[in-house]
């Protein structure tokens, strides 16, 4: 064993046995190029046999400057600005409300291997390289298909929020009404799609006026996180919102809601009512930057 890496002793009991160092950072590092080298070659291997960038270039005019996949690729990886648009398009032929194509969504997962590893890096203690490449799979295929130059830092940054959000300090004083608990119930409920219901007009008065989405509730905690952060709202109004949204999902009316919440605080139901209107107002003035942060 070399003296940069010495062997660790653990002793148990009168046995002694050593156990070899866990990898270094550059092993790591190492062993996250080889695994995006792999995924690489394979999708592309499969895209020449198949066909499939002609195909693709006869419907996405914006795949017209390359000629193949690995050519867009190292376009990328000489900054090339057309490639952009590349990911732009192959996010359209990807997402479920484009063309909903598994190879395409597979595709900018091996253009933004770059990114993809910075995530890896950074959420090292949390995900493995494979999880962040599936999870901007994920988020393509549930991409909306115009999303224009900006796909890939949108892909990139909405992965690394999905990977991270367990530790994203989004939990309420209340038990099991952390935002990313809450959401998961709601999604078991069938709750959340429906404009009408209870909880999901409390999102739409702290969210607001924003695009169609596939699951409210994980963006009112994407702009939690987001407006929280940047010193929109502090942690107890993230907290007074996630506690009226567990009463409104657990069918309390409005009012009523407001009233018991009041009560957890020693404070008057209009008060709740005051504060939490106070916190909307701000995330309403604020839902201009963060439309335009996720962008």
């Amino acid at each position: 064993m070399s003296a940069n890496h010495p062997a660790h002793e653990v002793t148990i009991g009168a046995a002694t046995r050593t156990t070899a160092p866990g990898p270094s950072w550059s092993d790591a590092h190492h062993q996250r190029r080889r695994a995006q080298s792999a995924l690489a070659t394979s999708v592309i291997s499969s895209l020449e046999r198949s066909g499939k960038w002609a195909e693709w270039q006869q419907v996405e005019p914006r795949l017209a400057g390359f000629t193949s996949l690995e050519e867009a690729r190292e376009g990328w990886r000489r900054r090339d600005e057309r490639c952009y648009q590349v990911v732009a398009g192959l996010t359209a032929l990807g997402s479920h409300r484009g063309g909903d194509d598994d190879d395409a969504a597979l595709a900018v997962a091996v253009l933004l291997e770059e990114g993809v590893n910075r995530v890896a890096m950074t959420l090292t203690d949390v995900c493995e390289i494979d999880d962040v490449n599936a999870t901007v799979w994920e988020e393509v295929k549930g991409a909306e298909p115009q999303m224009g130059c900006h796909a890939a830092t949108y892909l990139l940054r909405r992965a690394r929020q999905r990977l991270s959000r367990p530790a994203a300090g989004m939990v309420s004083r209340v038990d099991t009404t952390s935002l990313e608990a809450r959401s998961e119930r709601m999604n078991s409920l069938g709750i959340g799609s429906d404009p009408g219901s209870g909880p999901v007009n409390l999102v739409r008065d702290a969210v607001l006026t924003v695009p169609e989405v596939e699951d409210p509730v994980e963006d009112l905690a994407d702009l939690l996180t987001w407006a929280r952060e940047v010193g929109v709202i502090d942690t107890d109004e993230i907290d007074l919102l996630v506690e009226l949204l567990a009463a409104e999902n657990d069918g309390m009316p409005r009012e009523e809601a407001q009233r018991v919440v009041g009560e957890r605080h020693g404070v008057a139901m209009r008060t709740i009512r005051r504060r939490r209107d106070r916190t909307a107002a701000r995330l309403r003035d604020a839902a201009p930057k963060y439309l335009a942060a996720i962008a």
